[in-house]
This record gives structure tokens, sequence and C-alpha cells, in this order.
């Protein structure tokens, strides 16, 4: 009863059932890559579960249920945009939530595009936050630099190496891969001033030019104009909805973005989705995740072509 009731009230996102109703693209869906804390475990501090969320748990081998959950976006990215276009996909990341994942899912998403052999940049143009730079170890120059005319591209590129499965040997070598993030640097004291400035579309332009696809993690939309702003430089919009965060009446607004392309071409991610306590309303609200992939944490990854019954 008490849960029963506890759903009953809940106005938050909870699954994918929540968002059939939309006629925006869904391009995948992602479970929690932590142990969400519980009970008296509410009652410690969260640094540690902060630690987690920063790490990018893709790995090119591994058959675990996040790395297949990105393995179905990418396939489904690749869907969405052409292939035969000239020029890298330009593709923005935002929520309308701090604390949504945005950040993690660019780092991811990047990371298993490159492993594929695809050329991937990454820029942090949250200008006020920079939580992508902490990837990188925040560096004292980067885009804000840039921006404002002091740095050149090659003083604010950072290559970031694929990290290698964990099953090679020491006597075998791996293909490299590497995606190259350019950090925010020193927080400006102007953002917005910074992101109308003609060296923004500058700096996509030549990106655009060398790499396939350039993942922008930009800050959360209406909160500040900032994602505006750069959206007028972007090809496609990424909005992650995070499970659990994200309230039900908000969704309504989402569609109207779509309806009236007030951000380029966009489609969804469901971040978040919590299976450490499927209660008994779980299969009316989408919180498993077995649909359509069937892998488990221990899978080798020779089984990756397999599908479960």
């Amino acid at each position: 009863g008490l849960i029963y009731i506890s759903e009953t009230f809940n106005t938050k996102v909870r699954g994918r059932r929540d968002l059939e109703h939309l006629s925006v693209p869904f391009i995948g869906e992602i479970p929690l890559g932590y142990h969400k804390r519980r009970g008296f475990q509410l009652l410690r501090k969260s640094h540690e579960d902060e630690k987690e969320r920063r790490v990018v748990l893709v790995r090119k081998g591994s058959g675990n249920v996040i790395n297949e959950a990105f393995r179905v976006i990418r396939t489904n990215l690749e869907l969405m945009t052409d292939a035969e276009a000239s020029g890298a996909h330009v593709i923005m990341l935002t929520s309308a939530n701090p604390g949504s994942g945005k950040t993690f899912i660019t780092m991811n998403l990047a990371t298993v595009l490159a492993i594929k052999d695809k050329k991937v940049a990454i820029v942090d143009l949250d200008l006020r936050k920079a939580s992508l730079s902490n990837y990188v170890n925040d560096p004292a120059v980067g885009v804000s630099a840039y921006l404002s005319g002091h740095a050149t591209l090659d003083q604010i590129m950072i290559h970031r190496p694929v990290e290698p499965p964990k099953h090679i040997s020491s006597k075998e070598t791996p293909k490299d891969h590497f995606v190259d993030v350019i950090p925010v640097g020193a927080i400006p004291p102007n953002p917005a001033e910074l992101l109308y400035s003609p060296r923004l579309k500058s700096l996509l332009d030549k990106l655009r030019a060398e790499y396939d696809y350039v993942l922008l993690d930009c800050p959360p939309i209406e909160i500040v104009a900032d994602a505006k702003i750069i959206n007028r430089h972007t090809d496609m919009t990424i909005f992650v909805v995070r499970a659990g965060l994200f309230e039900r009446e908000m969704l309504p607004r989402l569609q109207e973005f779509y309806d009236n392309q007030r951000y380029h071409n966009i489609a969804v991610i469901l971040n978040g989705t919590d299976q450490s306590h499927l209660g008994p309303l779980h299969s009316r609200y989408g919180y498993g995740y077995g649909y359509g992939y069937g892998y488990g944490a221990k899978k080798s990854s020779h089984q990756e072509g397999s599908s479960s019954k």
C-alpha cells in the first residue's frame, strides 16, 4: 500500500512509458551506473556517488548493460544522421534540469563513437559550470580563451585516450582511440557575450571540417540563454531526460519545443533508470531494462551478437 501511494504521488518521469505519448524521436535509455543510496545511506555524503558518475563506463569489448545501452544509442544516432553529409555532425546535449547527466552521456557517447573509428571532438560550452572539463583535470586554458581571442585551437585541444578493455594482456597492442576534448578553461564573467562571438562559429567550422562528430556539452535550456545561442550553430539537439528528476508536467513543453522547432532536430535520451529496487509497478511504468538488450555484466564480448530469450 505504501509503495502504491508513493508511486501515485510521484510526479517525476519514472520510465520509458511516461514518454510514449511524445512524438519526439527517442534515441535510447541509460540505466543507473551506480547503486542509488537508500534509507540510512542517505545520511552519508554523496561524494562517492559523484565520483562514480564521472567515470567513463564505456569499454571496448564490454557486454554489460551500460555499454549495450550506449551502443544502441550510437546505432540510432547513426540512423538519424545523414552518413553521406559532408563535414561533421554538430550535436548539442542539453536538459531542463541541472544534474540530468548530460555530461556523463556526452563523454560516454563520444567514447562509444570513437571505438567505432569515428573522429570525435567534444567542446565544453557550459561556461558557467564546466563539468565536462573535470574529465581532463580542469586546465587553465580552454574555449573561453579561444572565444576571447587569447588562444589558438591547438593550444586548447586535449587528446584524451580511450581506455583499452581490461581483458587485453600487456603483450597485445590494441588500436589507439582518442577523443579530442576542448575544456572551458577559466570561467568567464560574461558567458553569453562570449558565445555571441563570431569566433564560436569559426571554431565549430574548423571542427566540422576535421571530425565525424562534434558533441557540445551545453547548459540546461530556459535557465540561461546560452543553449539557445549555441543552437544556432548545431545540426541536432539531444535532450536528456533524467528519470526521477524531470517533472511529467514538463513533457508537453518538450513536445512544444519539437513541434515549433525551437531547437534543431530534437531527440530524447532517458537517463538514470533505476533497477535496484523494482517494485510491483515497475512493469507498468517501464522501470525494467530487459527489453531488446538482454546482456548481463558478466557476459564476455563474443556473446554480444546473441540475443536473450
